[in-house]
């Protein structure tokens, strides 16, 4: 049984500070500092075009890696830290920020992350180490009892979550011209993860009888799994509720999760898939439903989710983008695979890297607690997608994209307008720029390229597309 217990270490106050260059941080009372003397309790944060230059262009450094993401750069390695190629949380590592917002301004971004730092340290957080490990203090000093987490006799087929969904694009390499809204699932993951009941002293995984009331434990927190034979034969939806769940884990998969229309399928869904795939017709034959049963005070994120809530309501700008990354990290951590990171260095121009030990990420991963959060947000994303009658140009977690029509309202009540838009040119299910109504100029979304060059990126893909074409 794994137990987390309440915050009960003060930790120590950080100063902030963010990386000019290779040789200089900028401190948060304005003064440049050299990098190779920055101060004792200090974080220093960077934006990833920056570590990008450093470590591809100048060819400086050292790199901490998570599944091929780089996390943390550093000029060299302490020496007495050799040995194991450690990152011991030192003043002089560096974390990398990947923000669609990061401030031009290096003064406005070390002002931003003295807010953030300061909100995180008032609600008994600490900033030492990753954005994962900041929401986790956060959750820790908002407990007032031991979470006893699920035992090791877990649901054998959930050995990592299956992840969001990217609806299907209307249309591919296509402008749309008229009247669009994008709809926005406020707060996806972190709202979700404070409703659902789990945790507690001797809580568990138990199978119960096929005709219990689901929907009733739902509606309660409870996480429930059904595992089941589907047949599509007479299903009356384009678009599936069921994703496939690939027999391996990989880390940057090459192919989109398959969600099946047609055919008889077999395997294990959360409830409210399977209800999905009830309501569009869809013949069900349960096998077996395993339902997590929790004890004692039951909703142990609630506090954390009103502290991030707190602090999304009371900030703007980069520092509100902050908050936002604090809170979307939690689940993240519970989905944390047993894989080992690795520093990365050069040796006469020769990348050379180690693997780091796996047992220190056993402590808070809970696959099955990230998986059933990830089915409950493919349902939301289902039922709005159904509910627009054809209308949905482009969706996924981040916003769906929808033609305007008078008086439509989506399925339930966590849906918020986010923008809108007169023009749209989509490239895929992800990849797209839009223009508001009276704007001249479009915005760009391309995940995965860094916001200085996202617009080249596009209008080069853009342009080559239709040349070949």
């Amino acid at each position: 049984m794994r137990v987390t217990k309440p915050q009960s270490v003060v930790i120590p106050h950080r100063e902030v500070a963010v990386l000019l260059d290779k040789d200089t941080i900028l401190l948060e009372d304005g003064t440049e500092w050299p990098y190779d003397k920055t101060p004792q309790e200090t974080k220093v944060f960077a934006p990833k075009k920056l570590i990008d230059h450093i470590w591809n262009v100048e060819k400086l450094g050292e790199v901490l890696k998570y599944d091929g993401t780089m996390i943390k750069w550093r000029k060299k390695c302490p020496e007495r830290f050799k040995s194991k190629m450690s990152w011991p949380n030192h003043p002089q590592e560096v974390n990398v920020v990947s923000a669609r917002s990061y401030p031009d301004n290096p003064e406005k971004a070390v002002i931003s992350y003295a807010y953030w730092r300061d909100w995180v340290e008032e609600n008994g957080g600490n900033i030492i180490g990753t954005m994962s490990s900041t929401s986790w203090s956060i959750f820790k000093a908002s407990l007032e009892d031991d979470v006893w987490e699920t035992p090791y006799e877990r649901v054998k087929e959930i050995d990592h979550p299956i992840g969001g969904r990217l609806l299907p694009c209307k249309s591919l390499w296509t402008t749309f011209q008229g009247d669009y809204i994008q709809w926005d699932l406020y707060s996806a993951y972190s709202r979700r993860l404070a409703n659902l009941a789990f945790g507690g002293i001797g809580s568990s995984w138990k199978e119960v009888n096929l005709k219990a009331n689901f929907d009733n434990m739902i509606e309660r927190g409870m996480l429930v799994y059904i595992k089941a034979t589907v047949d599509f034969g007479n299903a009356r939806s384009t678009l599936g509720p069921l994703p496939l769940r690939r027999e391996k884990y990989h880390p940057r998969p090459t192919t989109n999760i398959n969600y099946p229309t047609d055919g008889i399928i077999e395997g294990i869904w959360t409830y409210e898939e399977i209800r999905d795939a009830e309501k569009i017709g869809a013949r069900i034959k349960p096998q077996q439903a395993i339902v997590h049963f929790a004890t004692g005070r039951k909703y142990f994120h609630e506090d954390w989710y009103r502290v991030i809530q707190e602090g999304r309501d009371n900030f703007f700008g980069f520092t509100r983008g902050l908050v936002k990354q604090t809170g979307n990290a939690l689940w993240g951590r519970y989905a944390m695979r047993l894989r080992p990171a690795k520093t990365v260095w050069r040796e006469n121009g020769t990348r050379v890297w180690i693997k780091h030990p796996t047992r220190t990420l056993k402590r808070n991963q809970c696959m099955e607690l990230a998986d059933q959060l990830c089915g409950k947000i493919r349902s939301d994303l289902f039922e709005f997608a159904v509910s627009t009658n054809n209308r949905l140009i482009q969706g996924n977690t981040d916003g769906a994209w929808v033609e305007y029509e008078e008086g439509w309202l989506p399925p339930t009540d966590d849906w918020r307008i986010k923008r809108r838009a007169i023009k749209l040119d989509i490239i895929d299910d992800a990849t797209y720029r839009y223009w508001q109504d009276g704007e001249s100029e479009a915005t760009y979304i391309v995940p995965g390229v860094n916001t200085d060059f996202t617009e080249s990126y596009f209008n080069r893909q853009w342009e080559k597309h239709f040349a070949e074409a």
